[in-house]
């Protein structure tokens, strides 16, 4: 079940809404046991999206904004010693 607060203007926030979609992968480079570690976002919702991505992997967080109907596919990691990444979002959004 995602978790979802609503705003005083009508915007939300928490976890995506249903029409945003989202993956993480790490990607192997040239070098044994080095990848590079990529956000794939398709936002198909009618609205734009804004979030804050943290990955398992830097335990970083990355603010990105996903405009409605784009996909976009976000570096967040250059050459770290990982063969997967687990990602959590928390989003924006107003309807």
């Amino acid at each position: 079940m995602k978790q979802v607060s609503t705003g005083g203007s009508g915007s939300r926030q928490g976890s995506p809404p249903l029409c945003f979609d989202y993956r993480g992968e790490a990607q192997a480079t040239d070098q044994a046991g080095v990848s590079n570690i990529w956000a794939f976002l398709n936002n198909t919702c009618s609205y734009n999206v804004d979030c804050v991505i943290y990955d398992d992997v830097t335990e970083q967080e990355h603010p990105i904004g996903v405009q409605a109907y784009r996909q976009l596919r976000f570096l967040l990691a250059t050459k770290v010693s990982a063969s997967r990444v687990k990602l959590k979002l928390q989003c924006t959004w107003n309807p």
